[in-house]
């Protein structure tokens, strides 16, 4: 008597085995994963509001460096407004280092959005040259009409 065995790649509770882009997606989140683990950042860091957000984002790190540099040269300014150089500074070289990798992150999310859309673009071409689609019919002329009657005119004198 012959046993029966679930197909190669499927799990004997009937699942389907993950396909090889699954796979791959799932090491790349893993790394992606990984390397945000790795990132320095507050262990539980507050999220921003919408007005924090646009303030840092709408102030050029010029700014920040010429007020780091204005704190260091005018040291009793920076002294009675307790400004911390230091942090400053750190800000500037987070901001100069990491934004790179933020670009290159957005153009990663970029290219991978448009591959998949080439992908789905070819699919969904297909999938729709399998259902037939209603041929819209050729219009019919309408019938001639009559023309209108005359209508009689008046002679105008001169």
């Amino acid at each position: 008597m012959a046993t029966t065995s679930p197909p190669t790649g499927t799990p004997a509770t009937g699942t389907p085995a993950a396909s090889p882009q699954t796979l791959d997606a799932q090491d790349k989140i893993a790394r992606l994963r990984a390397i945000a683990n790795d990132f320095p950042d507050d262990v539980e860091p507050k999220p921003l509001t919408q007005a924090e957000r646009q303030l840092a984002s709408r102030t050029p790190i010029v700014f920040v460096e010429k007020a780091a540099i204005f704190a260091e040269a005018a040291p009793n300014i920076g002294v009675a407004l307790s400004v911390d150089t230091a942090s400053l500074r750190d800000a500037i070289a987070s901001d100069l280092a990491y934004g790179g990798v933020v670009d290159e992150t957005r153009t990663l999310t970029s290219r991978m959005e448009a591959a998949n859309l080439r992908k789905k673009l070819k699919a969904v071409k297909v999938a729709r040259g399998i259902y037939p689609r209603k041929k819209k019919a050729a219009p019919t002329e309408p019938p001639p009409t009559a023309p209108p009657p005359a209508v009689p005119t008046i002679p105008q004198q001169k």
